[in-house]
């Protein structure tokens, strides 16, 4: 592990401590490349693309059992190329994000598409509905916050985006605690 890297585990600790103690705010700490470093248990409840060490561009664009066809998935996978986008321009390319971007370009028509479409601007807010979880559709609410102290990750807090999804929420986190 290089400094800079021992350096950034270091830094990540306390926010993760903290994101650990919200049970029922799914949160979910990210790497300058979207590659999950911390997530909390609601995050993990929420999505398998919330585990440790999956990185949400190749989860959106590669992953096998993604519905393409499903009517939220183009804007919810233009706003992660679009983050991306952002993050690249904010930090120097790296090995790791020439790798991302490459391989998704070769192997994902819809990456290469959003990608392309640099008219799409990332939001630090929005809506994404969460349609394959245990207990249905959930509709949840996001921010993306940069780190103080660490401004190449970002934690990104999830709330239900109405009273159906809050309700669906509690079922789903009630279910995985069991």
């Amino acid at each position: 592990m290089s400094t800079d890297d021992a350096e950034a585990a270091a830094s990540r600790g306390p926010i993760q401590a903290m994101i650990s103690s919200w049970a029922a705010i799914p949160a979910v700490l990210c790497d300058r490349h979207f590659t999950v470093v911390g997530a909390n248990d609601a995050a993990r409840a929420l999505s398998p693309a919330f585990a440790d060490g999956v990185n949400l561009a190749r989860f959106t664009f590669a992953e096998a059992d993604i519905d393409r066809d499903h009517p939220a998935y183009d804007a919810a996978a233009h706003q992660v190329a679009a983050l991306l986008r952002e993050s690249l321009e904010q930090h120097e390319g790296d090995a790791q994000f020439r790798g991302i971007v490459g391989d998704l370009s070769v192997t994902s028509i819809d990456f290469a598409g959003a990608w392309a479409d640099d008219s799409l601007s990332a939001k630090a807010n929005g809506v994404i509905d969460f349609h394959d979880t245990p207990v249905g559709l959930i509709r949840m609410g996001y921010q993306v916050l940069r780190v103080p102290g660490n401004e190449d990750d970002s934690l990104l807090v999830w709330g239900a985006a109405d009273q159906r999804s809050a309700r669906s929420l509690e079922r789903l986190l009630r279910l995985s605690a069991d």
